[in-house]
C-alpha cells in the first residue's frame, strides 16, 4: 500500500515563498542587534563622561571625606543611577535671588532700636556667650517655660492663637490632616476671620498628606499657607533632600514656641498606637528673644513665598524674665552653622555634667569627638535615644555601630525599651540649655533647616528638664558594652548600615 504524498495548501505554499531567505533574516537580526548594542555603548560612554564631570564637582564641592568618597563610589560604579541620585538629592541651595531678598529683609532690621540694645549687652564671660552674641543675637530679660506634655503645649498654643490680635506665624515640618491637624487649622482660620495676619509655612515633604482642600478655609478667610521647597521649585526640580525641619509658632511677636513637636495626633496625645508612649517637649519663650525667632520665620517665609515681610516689626520687646537666650539656626543655604558651633562650644565648656536627648544618634564627627573629649575630662555624659523596637531597623543599626567607641570613652547611653523618644535637648552643668528641632545626626547637621534656642544661667529650666527625665526613666534601659552584639554577622550589619550614614 502506497502512502499518500503530503499535500500543502496554497496558503502555506504562498507563505513559504514570501519568507525571505534564511541568510537575509539572520543578517537583519544581526544588524538590529548591533544597532541596540551601539546605543547601549553610546549611553554607557556618555554616562562615564558625565560621571567624571560630576566626580570633579563632588571633589571641589567640599564636605566630609566619608560623604565625598561615598558619592564618588556610587557615581562611578553606577553612572546613570548615581547621577540621578545626585541630582534628586541636592546638598545645597544656590539661591542668588533669595540672598538678595534676605539682604533687603536684613536692611529693614538694621533700623530697629533693638540692635543698639544688643550692642550694649554685657561683656561676654565665656566663649559661648561671645559666639551667641556674634551669631545668635544673645538677649537678656527672657522668660522660659518647659512644656513636656503634648496637651500642655497644644493648650498653650490654642490660648495664644485665640488671643492673637496682630499676627500668627507658624513654620512646621509635619502638619498632618488628622484630628489634631484639622483642629489647628480651624484655630488659624478663626484668627484670620478676626483680621489677624495668619501665615503658615509647612514642609512640602513632611506634610505630604496636607492638600489644597484642607487649606481652603484658611485661605478663604484671608490667611496664607505656602509649602516650603516643593518638588518642582524655581525651575530646579527635586529638592527632596533639603527639608525644613523647624517647628516654630509665634503669636503677635510676644510669645513663641519651639522644640520637637509637629502638628499631629501622636504629638498631642503622646501616644503611638494604644500601648506605646511618645516622648517629646516644647519650650515657651517670652521676651526679646522672640524678636530673633521672628527673624528666622521672616527668612523662611522669604524662601517659601518670595515675600519680604515688613509688617512684623514692632517696638523692642520688654524684659520679662532673667534668662539670657541666643537663637541659632542652620540650613543648606547658610555658611558655617551657628547651631552646631553652639553645641560644640557648650559641650567644650562643660565641667560636671552633660545630658543629651535625640531620636537619632549618628553624630557628626566633630560633635562625637566633643562628647568623647568631655568624658575624657571627667564630665558625666548621658545620652538618651531610641532602642531597637522604636527605631527603623536601618537607622538603628547605623547608630549602634558607634556605640562601642562611645561607651569606651566613658559615656552613659540609654535606649528606649518600647516608647519612642522624639525629645531634643542639651543640658550642660545644670544651667546651660539648648532646645530645638535638630537631631544628633548628619542630616540635621548638613541638609535640614534647623532651629534652636540656647539659654544661659537657666537653672530652673534645667531642673524642670531633669524632672522630666526622672519621670521617663522607666521607659529607658542603659546600654553596656556587654549588651552589644558579639556575633560577627550583626557587627557587619551595623557597619554596613553605618557606611550610608552620610546619606541618612
Amino acid at each position: 500500500m502506497l502512502l499518500a504524498e503530503p499535500v500543502l495548501s496554497e496558503h502555506v505554499v504562498a507563505a513559504m515563498l514570501a519568507m525571505p531567505p534564511i541568510d537575509d533574516w539572520l543578517s537583519e537580526l544581526w544588524a538590529n542587534a548591533w544597532s541596540w548594542q551601539g546605543l547601549l555603548v553610546a549611553l554607557a560612554a556618555v554616562g562615564e563622561v558625565l560621571s567624571v564631570m560630576f566626580v570633579y564637582r563632588v571633589l571641589v564641592r567640599g564636605g566630609s571625606a566619608a560623604s565625598t568618597l561615598l558619592w564618588m563610589v556610587v557615581i562611578l560604579a553606577t553612572p546613570w543611577i548615581g547621577l540621578m541620585l545626585y541630582y534628586l538629592l541636592p546638598r545645597s541651595l544656590q539661591l542668588r535671588r533669595l540672598r538678595r531678598m534676605q539682604q533687603s529683609e536684613r536692611r529693614l532690621h538694621e533700623v530697629r532700636p533693638r540692635d543698639e540694645a544688643d550692642a550694649q549687652a554685657s561683656e561676654p564671660s565665656t566663649g559661648l556667650d561671645c559666639l551667641l552674641q556674634l551669631r545668635g543675637g544673645l538677649s537678656d530679660g527672657n522668660a522660659l517655660r518647659w512644656l513636656p506634655g503634648g496637651e500642655d503645649f497644644f493648650a498653650a498654643a490654642s490660648d495664644a492663637i485665640g488671643a492673637a490680635k496682630q499676627h500668627v506665624h507658624c513654620v512646621v515640618y509635619i502638619l498632618r490632616p488628622d484630628e489634631t491637624g484639622l483642629r489647628f487649622l480651624e484655630l488659624l482660620t478663626e484668627a484670620a476671620k478676626r483680621g489677624v495676619q495668619v501665615r503658615l509655612c509647612f514642609d512640602s515633604f513632611g506634610s505630604w498628606g496636607l492638600k489644597t482642600l484642607h487649606l481652603q478655609g484658611l485661605r478663604a478667610a484671608g490667611g496664607k499657607a505656602v509649602p516650603f521647597l516643593p518638588l518642582l521649585w524655581k525651575r530646579r526640580p527635586f529638592t527632596l533632600n533639603l527639608r525644613n525641619h523647624r517647628k516654630l509658632l509665634i503669636v503677635d511677636g510676644g510669645v513663641a514656641f519651639l522644640g520637637g513637636r509637629n502638628i499631629a495626633d501622636e504629638y498631642r496625645h503622646d501616644r503611638v498606637g494604644k500601648r506605646r508612649r511618645w516622648y517629646d517637649a516644647m519650650m515657651e519663650v517670652r521676651g526679646p528673644a522672640v524678636d530673633r525667632l521672628q527673624d528666622v520665620f521672616v527668612q523662611d517665609w522669604c524662601t517659601a513665598a518670595d515675600e519680604v515681610l515688613a509688617d512684623t516689626f514692632r517696638p523692642p520687646s520688654e524684659d520679662v524674665g532673667a534668662c539670657r537666650v541666643g537663637v541659632v539656626g542652620s540650613g543648606p543655604d547658610d555658611g558655617p552653622s551657628a547651631l552646631w558651633f553652639a553645641l560644640v562650644q557648650a559641650i567644650g565648656e562643660a565641667r560636671d555634667t552633660i545630658t543629651l536627648s535625640s531620636p537619632y544618634l549618628v553624630m557628626p564627627p566633630t560633635l562625637q569627638f566633643a562628647v568623647q573629649l568631655a568624658a575624657a575630662r571627667g564630665v558625666r555624659v548621658r545620652i538618651y535615644t531610641n532602642g531597637r523596637r522604636a527605631e527603623a531597623a536601618f537607622l538603628y543599626h547605623a547608630q549602634r555601630h558607634y556605640y562601642r567607641r562611645l561607651l569606651e570613652s566613658g559615656l552613659e547611653l540609654y535606649e528606649t525599651i518600647q516608647e519612642y523618644n522624639h525629645t531634643k535637648f542639651l543640658v550642660v552643668d545644670g544651667k546651660t540649655v539648648c532646645i530645638g528641632s535638630a537631631n544628633l545626626d548628619l542630616r540635621s547637621a548638613n541638609l535640614n533647616f534647623e532651629l534652636a534656642a540656647v539659654a544661659l544661667d537657666a537653672e530652673p529650666l534645667a531642673a524642670a528638664i531633669q524632672e522630666t527625665i526622672d519621670q521617663r526613666e522607666k521607659g529607658f534601659q542603659q546600654v553596656t558594652r556587654e549588651s552589644l552584639p558579639r556575633n560577627p554577622f550583626w557587627r557587619a550589619v551595623d557597619g554596613g548600615c553605618a557606611l550610608f550614614s552620610p546619606l541618612l
